[in-house]
């Protein structure tokens, strides 16, 4: 598994609890009873390992918010990729020529599902 920024801050915390906070070492003299004690009873580790498991959920794109949005919107054509989209001649306002489509005047970022994408080309006029 690949290392992120987020195990090392994760690392650092531990290691100065375990050496500053932590009063285990004061208590448990003998290095290798400590040593039991820290990979058995504490439950720091469980802790961290708990920060890590929600940072990777939270940071999963499959499961993430925008890639939900982005499914649930990839049928969306923007007004100026579109075939039905027309400008009026005089005052060079954008408009919608299918019947279905958006109504009043179009802003660069309007878009619909009814729309008929153009080729890259075209749409570059």
């Amino acid at each position: 598994m690949r290392r992120t920024k987020m195990d090392e801050i994760v690392e650092n915390m531990a290691g100065y609890i375990c050496d500053h906070i932590c009063q285990r070492p004061k208590e448990i003299t003998d290095q290798e009873k400590l040593e039991d004690y820290c990979a058995e009873e504490c439950e720091m580790r469980q802790h961290f390992c708990n920060i890590l498991n929600q940072y990777n959920k939270i940071n999963d794109f499959e499961e993430s918010e925008l890639r939900k949005i982005m499914t649930k919107y990839q049928e969306i054509v923007l007004c100026k990729e579109c075939e039905y989209k027309a400008s009026h001649p005089v005052t060079d306002l954008s408009y919608c020529r299918s019947g279905i489509g958006m109504d009043g005047t179009l802003k660069e970022t309007d878009g619909c599902s009814r729309g008929a994408k153009v080729s890259e080309s075209d749409t570059s006029k």
